[in-house]
């Protein structure tokens, strides 16, 4: 009899398919206390939460049985997922549950926006009938660019192309075909798209690279009189920046269900009474549907009882299974493997149509497939390599078990090989194909255990994939290197480390710096102009 405990309030479906399961003892504990979930999880075999529960090291220390914690909903933000792996436990989310309901709280928004209903309805219980002051316009025929063609973005493009608009899409990372199969116009510079549209939408991930993408700059370039919908994370956009773009007209009207900090003060730039008849804001309700709440509870109960009872399951964020049994060495290169992904991630150019992954040396002779059913099987390397690359394109939320069907829904094409080893005993080689180019980056573990990232282009280099690096490729000529740490060294950011690797044949060099922390994007700006860099890119290893 397995015990499985509800930590806190889930939907009912969620609930009454562990009630029916003749091998659980259910153990409902909905308003539980840290202190007394810590006394009593102790022989709990599995555990079901929401946001409210951290599950750290010691929780996990206290429940000494647990094998399965499942999240019912799509953030692990609150669970330690190394130390769960590290003591054999299965975490699990449902990333499919709120789909529909994020696109139609998007489309709301839009008509509300667009009718502005909320300030008709406030007026009109007001004792008001002012119908000449809530003059609205009309969705078809208008230009909405879709920033983000994810599953919600993709979703909301259809839909906004049944209402008779004209949709655009700007996302660098997904093919033209995708596109073109959807009947959406292609965009590729961020600052152009805004241009274009009368109408944006938001539906990327909050990234290192995402957060503040649209700030005073991007503002500026909407055409006088755009509008702006945020249904995704409020830590995109610059909110004071939208403010005074209100109050100019440069926006005239935005459409908000998140915001940089949840819930909004009275001091919210968005808050301000004069701009109330400007802006449709809601409390976060992208998820908020009794379908997307039952869903979500149901994902996360059927895949918590097939986990326990050793049948095939989805939506793992972790693969405990496999890497409990992987000695060291093979564990440190499946976290290589991930950080290759995120350093092809930031240098590979465009939308990349086609990923390789060749495993060299004696280490990778015994096979590593997943040991379930899956659409894809692959070996955990490419797996981890595919969720190292995706989780800087699409954010964290990305995992191991959805990293390869993520991959194919994008049009990403997976190969992989082995092959003999070289220079190196053992290596992990990736080549990253986009539709004008293709890089290839080779990593290895030395025998201390230490990732190494040791050719990348075709330049062979030695630096660690740790930390903040400083990628950049230049002229090969005297007093370029110089003029990057001085510029750096101006900027306050101090250097642990330096590489390069020369190709006589180019009159090119790559150098790698490694850095104590992260490099400002004006900084970078500045060093591929001042410094004649030919490109740079700050890698950001430890992100999530």
């Amino acid at each position: 009899m397995w015990k499985v405990m509800i930590a806190e309030s889930v939907h009912e479906e969620g609930i009454r398919i562990l009630e029916a399961a003749s091998d659980v003892e259910l153990i409902q504990r909905p308003r539980i206390s840290r202190a007394e979930l810590l006394a009593e999880i102790e022989p709990v075999d599995a555990v079901v939460t929401r946001s409210g529960t951290t599950i750290d090291r010691e929780f996990l220390q206290c429940a000494k049985n647990l094998k399965v914690a499942a999240r019912a909903g799509v953030g692990v933000d609150n669970i330690d997922l190394g130390e769960a792996s590290r003591r054999g436990v299965v975490v699990i989310n449902a990333p499919t549950g709120n789909t529909l309901a994020a696109t139609e709280h998007t489309m709301a928004l839009l008509l509300s926006m667009a009718r502005r209903l909320p300030q008709a309805d406030f007026s009109l219980k007001s004792g008001a009938w002012e119908r000449k002051s809530f003059m609205g316009f009309q969705l078809h025929g208008k230009r909405l660019l879709v920033i983000g063609l994810g599953r919600i973005g993709t979703q909301v493009a259809m839909r906004a192309k049944v209402f008779g608009m004209d949709v655009a899409a700007y996302d660098p990372y997904v093919a033209h075909v995708r596109m073109e199969t959807l009947g959406v116009r292609r965009i590729e510079d961020l600052y152009q798209a805004i241009g274009w549209s009368d109408i944006a939408t938001l539906h990327v991930p909050a990234t290192a690279q995402t957060r503040g993408m649209i700030g005073r700059k991007e503002i500026a370039a909407f055409k006088h009189g755009a509008c702006l919908v945020n249904c995704a994370r409020g830590s995109l956009v610059d909110e004071q920046a939208c403010a005074e773009a209100l109050r100019e007209g440069r926006l005239a009207s935005v459409a908000f269900d998140v915001f940089s900090a949840e819930p909004p003060g009275h001091d919210n730039p968005l808050m301000a009474q004069d701009l109330s008849g400007k802006v449709v804001l809601t409390p976060h309700l992208g998820a908020n549907t009794v379908e997307a709440q039952s869903a979500v509870a149901r994902i996360a109960a059927e895949n918590l009882l097939a986990a326990l009872r050793g049948e095939p399951y989805e939506h793992a964020v972790n693969l405990p299974f496999v890497e409990q049994r992987m000695t060291g060495t093979r564990r440190a290169f499946l976290e290589l493997a991930r950080r290759i992904g995120i350093l092809g991630a930031h240098i590979a150019p465009g939308a990349v149509r086609a990923i390789r992954v060749t495993r060299r040396g004696p280490l990778f002779e015994e096979e590593d497939t997943i040991p379930f059913e899956l659409p894809y099987r692959m070996a955990p390397f490419t797996i981890s390599l595919l969720k190292g690359f995706l989780e800087v394109r699409q954010g964290p939320e990305i995992n191991l078990m959805v990293a390869p069907m993520v991959a194919a829904e994008r049009g990403i094409s997976v190969e992989e090989g082995r092959g003999e080893s070289g220079t190196y005993r053992n290596c992990i080689e990736s080549t990253f194909t986009s539709e004008g180019d293709l890089i290839t980056i080779v990593g290895t573990v030395t025998e201390e255990g230490k990732m190494r990232i040791v050719s990348v282009g075709g330049y062979w280099i030695d630096f660690v994939p740790k930390g903040a690096v400083l990628l950049f490729s230049n002229h090969d000529r005297p007093g370029v290197i110089g003029r990057v740490g001085s510029l750096l060294g101006c900027a306050g950011v101090n250097i642990a480390n330096f590489a390069l690797g020369r190709s006589n044949d180019s009159g090119r060099a790559l150098g790698a710096l490694e850095m104590d922390s992260g490099v400002p994007s004006e900084v970078v700006d500045a060093l591929r102009q001042d410094a004649d860099l030919l490109w740079a890119a700050c890698i950001d290893f430890e992100s999530r």
